[in-house]
């Protein structure tokens, strides 16, 4: 048997005492303390590190699709305000869609489907200010059995 107790410091008594006997706001700045060390201390200045938006400033300047799922087709809308409509190219896999040249030339924008995609049998076209691409769910998924031993 593993000795876990003996590889954690969790389990030891010393540790455990030390935590039940701090207030919450002293466990609060413990936490702190331990994710500035780790994550670096810019990080830390809006609560805990994941609580804050952490995107780059240039994405925000780009406008999500709506995203639109049936039953047999994924539809995805992009706004394209002053972009050039020429040198817009897409790809997608079976869960992704890449936008060349979206929101600035010699860029690359990356959106994730809600839904597996076949490779084949997409559509898209140009509206006034928007591109529309109708998208073919996938109905069959790869299904693998897993011996257990």
């Amino acid at each position: 048997m593993f000795p876990w107790d003996k590889q954690f410091p969790f389990g030891q008594s010393g540790f455990s005492k030390q935590l039940n006997k701090m207030n919450p706001k002293e466990v609060e700045n413990y936490i702190q303390q331990v994710m500035k060390n780790v994550f670096g201390g810019d990080l830390t200045q809006g609560g805990y590190p994941f609580q804050t938006d952490y995107s780059p400033k240039e994405s925000s300047t780009i406008q999500k699709p709506e995203v639109f799922e049936t039953s047999d087709y994924v539809y995805v809308n992009i706004p394209l305000n002053n972009v050039s409509r020429e040198n817009v190219k897409l790809q997608h896999t079976t869960h992704q869609l890449f936008i060349i040249n979206y929101p600035k030339d010699s860029e690359q924008t990356k959106f994730i489907l809600p839904s597996p995609v076949k490779r084949k049998g997409t559509k898209a076209r140009f509206l006034e200010d928007r591109i529309e691409i109708q998208f073919i769910k996938l109905s069959e998924f790869s299904l693998s059995e897993i011996d257990i031993t």
